[in-house]
Formats: C-alpha cells, sequence, structure tokens
C-alpha cells in the first residue's frame, strides 16, 4: 500500500520515497512507491506531474491501494527524490475546492444536485440534473459561491468509519464502503472526497461561471476558478480594450456600440449582395451575347480567373433565368471550381452530369469532389489554368449540341 502524502498534507511540494515495484504502463516505464505526495487521476481531477530524481513523471494512477507513477525513462535508484509541479497542483486545488462551493450553491439556490464533475486543463464543469437553468438562477448560485470565498471559510479534510457517516449531512452518499474521507467547507458543504483542496475558500480566489449549456435532460456548466479567472479576466480585458478603441466606446457602452457596428454592417452586406445581384445580371447579358445554341437552347461558356465562387454562382442563376439557356462556368487559379446551371425549360439537360463529365476529363485520377441536382451542380475547389479548363468546357459545349 502506498501511503498518500497528500492527504496529510496537501501542500506538500517535495518527498523521499523507496522504489517498491518496477513495472511497465502503456510501453512507459513506472515504479510503485512506499509514499507519494503525486496525486493520482480521480474523481475528477487529474493527476500530478513533476519530477523523481529528476525523471519526467507523466501519468500517476491508482492500481487497488498502490499508485504507479509512469515516467518517461526508468528509474534505476532503490530511493527517490519526488518534486511535483507545484503551478499544476495548486490549480487543481483551486478548481476542486471551488467546484465542491459551485455545487453547493446551486443545492442551496435551486435545489440541484450535481451529478458529474470534470476538472479540465482549460475549463471545469458540473452537471445538474435539469434542462430548464434560467440564467437568473446561473447568476444567483454564482453569486453565492463567491460570497462563501470572501467569508475565507477554513476546508478541512477528515476520515471517519461507516457508522459515522450518517452524522454529516453529505451532499451524496459515498461510493465506497467502510471507512470514507470528508473535505468539509465549513459549516457549508460537506462532501466524500479524496481529492486535493485549498486551506480555506479564499485561496479559490474568484470562481467565475462562463457557460451554461442544456445537455439532453441535463445543463452542463462550465466554471473557472482563481488563478484561471483572473487570467480570463485580463484577455477579456484586452480584448474589450481593443473593442473600446476601435469603436470609440466608453467603458461599459461596448455592447451597445458593438450592437451598432453589427448593425451597420449588416446593411452594408445586404446593399453589398443586392449590387452583386444587380452585377451579375448585367455580366449574365454580356456573357447571353455570346452564347451558342443547341437543341432548342442556348449554351454560355465562359471561364473567369481568380473569381469569387459566390458571384459565379449569381451569374450562372442569372444566366439561366433567361429561357431556355445552359452556364457552363469555371474558376480557373489556385482556388479554381466548375459551376453548372440549366433554365427549367431544359429538363433533359442534367447540370450534375456534366458536372461529373468535366471532372473526368479535368481529372481522370479522381480526387476532385461536386455534386448537386440537374438544375444546378458545383465542385470543390482545385487548382487548374485557364486554358485547359476552357478546353474541357468547349468540349461539353460541343457535345450538347449533338442530336439527342
Amino acid at each position: 500500500m502506498t501511503l498518500r502524502l497528500y492527504w496529510q498534507d496537501a501542500y506538500q511540494r517535495t518527498f523521499e520515497a523507496r522504489v517498491l515495484q518496477r513495472l511497465t504502463h502503456k510501453g512507459y516505464p513506472a515504479v510503485v512507491l512506499d509514499q507519494t505526495a503525486f496525486y493520482p487521476t480521480a474523481g475528477g481531477q487529474p493527476h500530478d506531474t513533476g519530477k523523481l530524481n529528476g525523471v519526467e513523471v507523466i501519468e500517476v494512477l491508482e492500481h487497488g491501494d498502490d499508485i504507479v507513477h509512469v515516467t518517461s525513462a526508468p528509474i534505476e535508484d532503490e530511493v527517490v527524490h519526488g518534486a511535483l509541479n507545484w503551478a499544476r497542483r495548486f490549480d487543481h486545488m483551486q478548481q476542486h475546492s471551488g467546484q465542491h462551493v459551485l455545487s453547493q450553491a446551486f443545492v442551496r439556490v435551486a435545489g440541484l444536485d450535481t451529478v458529474a464533475v470534470h476538472i479540465g486543463k482549460e475549463v471545469c464543469t458540473i452537471d445538474l440534473p435539469t434542462a430548464q437553468l434560467a440564467p437568473e438562477t446561473v447568476a444567483r448560485a454564482e453569486a453565492e459561491a463567491n460570497a462563501v470565498v470572501w467569508e475565507d471559510r477554513p476546508i478541512r479534510a477528515f476520515i471517519v468509519d461507516e457508522a459515522e457517516i450518517a452524522r454529516f449531512p453529505l451532499r451524496r452518499p459515498p461510493k465506497v464502503r467502510g471507512a470514507v474521507r470528508i473535505v468539509e467547507v465549513q459549516e457549508y458543504d460537506w462532501s466524500a472526497c479524496g481529492g486535493t483542496h485549498v486551506r480555506s475558500t479564499a485561496q479559490i480566489g474568484a470562481i467565475k461561471i462562463v457557460r451554461a449549456e442544456k445537455r439532453g435532460k441535463e445543463t452542463r456548466v462550465t466554471f473557472i476558478c482563481g488563478q484561471r479567472a483572473f487570467a480570463d479576466y485580463v484577455q477579456l480585458h484586452h480584448n474589450v480594450a481593443q473593442i473600446m478603441e476601435r469603436l470609440s466606446a466608453p467603458r461599459y457602452q461596448v455592447a451597445e456600440a458593438v450592437q451598432r457596428a453589427l448593425g451597420s454592417a449588416q446593411r452594408m452586406r445586404k446593399a453589398l449582395q443586392e449590387a452583386r445581384v444587380r452585377l451579375a445580371a448585367y455580366e449574365a447579358e454580356a456573357l447571353l451575347a455570346q452564347a451558342v445554341p443547341f437543341n432548342g437552347g442556348r449554351c454560355v461558356v465562359h471561364v473567369f480567373e481568380d473569381r469569387d465562387p459566390e458571384e459565379v454562382r449569381l451569374i450562372a442563376r442569372a444566366v439561366c433565368a433567361q429561357q431556355p439557356t445552359v452556364a457552363l462556368l469555371g474558376v480557373a487559379g489556385e482556388q479554381g471550381q466548375l459551376i453548372f446551371a440549366r433554365a427549367e425549360a431544359l429538363p433533359h439537360v442534367d447540370a450534375a452530369a456534366l458536372l461529373r463529365q468535366a471532372l473526368a476529363a479535368l481529372f481522370p485520377q479522381g480526387g476532385v469532389k461536386g455534386g448537386g441536382s440537374a438544375v444546378f451542380a458545383q465542385s470543390s475547389g482545385f487548382a487548374v489554368d485557364r486554358d485547359r479548363l476552357r478546353a474541357v468546357l468547349n468540349a461539353l459545349a460541343a457535345r450538347l449540341s449533338m442530336p439527342l
């Protein structure tokens, strides 16, 4: 059995230990020690990292009563000096302690107990058993949790016998039998937990909920604590300061300024789209003047150079608005594309079939995709020169002129 030093003192950063066993885990060397300050992945909390005699500890996991330390290289010594990556450990302590407080806050504010916990590398989550969580409830729980932080309540961990568990108002019943380790946020929360925690709620720092999203019958609340919350604020402040400067907006009127800018941009996009449609109509008229007749219709063939495909699509539709017409349009260059369309009055012409023929001629080995309907079809992007593309389209138009 490995003695778990982190249960005695979660702030212990270094230790000495004897190697009890050497083994491998997923191809990496690993050791079991007689005692350790390294926390293994458990209870939603990630494992610690650090070094054993200068060798990187890349994973820590439980194996029965033992704790396995997976290392980047073999350790030959019988006695090791362990040193934690303290920044990672303390971050996990802040997040895990903050989770206890936030989970209890949701119990008190909304009667919602946490059904799942995850402490991630960037954010943490708790899952609540409801699909309907009002923003006002989220705000109240966040305010409640931070009020507990400011009260600087002590956090302590202790082990009780199974017979004594009923004396404590645990938020959730323990998952194990026998003696249980309880983490208490003084006179606020009692949880059966084997994780590492800070000494008082003040060391959690700010608790900030960043998102609440429905996931089936549950709601996932994403939050950050302490140093993560501070770093998040710094980044958000930097971003808002840039927006303030660019929009010449006062600090607390940024949202209104952004809304005005978005409205202006939307109006400009609408006006631009209308202008592009009018321009497409003019270009379509010019192309129709050069249309080639075929079997009761007209065929427009044209290759654009490095043209926005959206504009070409508009031109194709404008061409085919004139009955009865087929448009075989291409874009040459590094971002080439084929865009085919036909008027409703030509049901015997299949734009998708024409597209497949063109792609087969351009790329006999395949690799370029395309699709659509009999009325409109287009390809994915590809690189092609203008002359080769024009030759393929002209050959396709010539086949259209053949007797039916």
